[in-house]
């Protein structure tokens, strides 16, 4: 029995850190023809299943993933860092003749990144015959699927056949779906986590507090980030709001990913929603302050450690 499942996707990543001489305004811009000597690469793992069950795994958890990789290089490398990691690979589904989903993510131009994203007749979890009888685990985080919408239906159904909790960071192809189809589909889970522009596409509206009731139709607990502008989750009774650190992001991806962990980790642990806040905004600082989706996920006495070094961030808390 784990304490998390973690399902979705698993990548291999390539950052590209790109000269800011090649941005322009809110671009960036290569002029064909153009040779662009770039000042740093990098080859990592990612995806929201791999960077998830990693974060899961430091902070303390009996964490697995759920995923599917090719049978090439990158797969072998998805393998291997999970198994570093502490992450059980058991659920970890490898796809003969089949590459790894990969993506190269421009960065490092003074803007968010560029990500260029291969994933057509790559390895994934919407072509993979699934034994649903073995996920057996407190907790579901599910992320994005890139599938069609029974994948996402027959985990549910998994999930409340078994009693395990749900946690759901939905990707582009479920939202695509509309709020009243996922209402049909998942009915209500316990924790929902969308960006400022993900709840926006679901309900239409850009106000961050009406947001958040509108998706607690789908959740127990709410949640949105803003980036640099922090975050706010809320429950039936309270709206809280974070403020993020004053830290110099470097590469933004992967921070979704870490602040979603993190927040369900500390609900895992019996923890409120305001400390849940909390780790979720470390787990997110600490990413972005480097390349790579998860080479700087902190342990739980990291965290302490990065809140003795900047401090408490300011949190407020409002009846709805």
């Amino acid at each position: 029995m784990f304490d998390v499942i973690s399902i979705g996707s698993a990548t291999a990543d390539v950052f590209v850190h790109i000269p800011k001489t090649f941005s322009s305004k809110d671009m960036c811009v290569f002029h064909p023809g153009t040779k662009v000597d770039i000042e740093e690469m990098d080859y990592f793992t990612g995806g929201g299943a791999t960077n998830t069950s990693v974060s899961f795994s430091r902070l303390g958890l009996k964490a697995g993933a759920l995923c599917s990789v090719g049978d090439d290089a990158s797969g072998i490398k998805v393998l291997n860092v999970l198994r570093k990691e502490k992450v059980n690979t058991s659920l970890v589904h490898t796809l003969q003749g089949k590459n790894t989903s990969y993506s190269v993510i421009l960065t490092g131009f003074g803007k968010d990144r560029v990500v260029l994203c291969y994933s057509k007749a790559t390895a994934s979890l919407g072509e993979t015959k699934l034994d649903f009888t073995k996920l057996k685990a407190k907790w579901f985080y599910i992320t994005s699927l890139h599938s069609k919408p029974e994948l996402l239906k027959n985990i549910i159904l998994r999930a409340k056949k078994t009693g395990a909790r749900i946690a759901w960071n939905p990707g582009q192809k479920e939202l695509s779906l509309g709020f009243k189809k996922l209402k049909k589909i998942v009915g209500s889970v316990d924790i929902l986590i969308v960006n400022k522009e993900e709840a926006l596409k679901l309900t239409g509206s850009a106000d961050i507090h009406r947001n958040l009731e509108k998706l607690l139709e789908l959740a127990e607990t709410a949640v949105i980030t803003e980036g640099k502008h922090g975050a706010h989750a809320a429950n039936d009774t309270y709206i809280y709001s974070i403020k993020a650190f004053k830290i110099k992001p470097l590469d933004v991806t992967g921070a979704g990913d870490a602040f979603g962990s993190g927040f369900t980790t500390a609900i895992i642990k019996g923890k409120g929603i305001d400390d849940a806040l909390v780790y979720g905004t470390v787990n997110s600082n600490s990413v972005i302050s480097h390349l790579g989706t998860k080479n700087v996920l902190p342990t739980e006495q990291g965290i302490k450690i990065f809140l003795k070094k900047y401090g408490r961030p300011k949190l407020k808390r409002q009846k709805i």
